[in-house]
């Protein structure tokens, strides 16, 4: 899973941005606090120029649109069966081989095989960014 450089958060007016990764905490150590989103949007802006990741940046930067994600277990014979939307940032935090985050459920867990986006995406699952997964059986006595 491609990891988040930051974490904007707050209530009311208020936002706070504090860094997560370690490269994030080596240009910031503390976090940064603001009265205001159209104070804490050149930092942001800044930092996507710079190559970092914000979670909740579509709080602060009115520009950024979060996409629809749409999640499908692919079958023994290869079909897709739809299993979920949510919604998350256009630029995928999951990677081919990351087991999803959301944990063991009915004795399954699932691992992401593909991580689609763009034309076909939308065509295909109309979603824009379609994510892949394949469950598999875990034994619930192994750690």
């Amino acid at each position: 899973m491609i990891e988040m450089d930051y974490v904007v958060s707050g209530m009311g007016k208020k936002r706070s941005i504090t860094a997560r990764s370690a490269r994030a905490k080596a240009r910031t150590p503390e976090p940064q606090e603001f009265q205001d989103n159209e104070s804490a949007l050149p930092f942001v802006r800044a930092g996507v120029q710079a190559g970092y990741r914000f979670s909740g940046r579509e709080l602060i930067d009115c520009d950024y649109e979060l996409v629809r994600y749409g999640y499908f277990v692919k079958a023994d014979d290869g079909r897709l069966r739809a299993a979920g939307q949510d919604w998350g940032p256009p630029d995928p935090v999951f990677e081919k081989g990351d087991i999803y985050p959301g944990g063991v459920k009915n004795g399954m867990q699932a691992k992401i095989v593909q991580v689609i986006t763009g034309e076909f995406a939308q065509k295909a699952g109309g979603v824009g960014v379609m994510v892949v997964l394949e469950e598999r059986r875990v034994d619930p006595t192994s750690n």
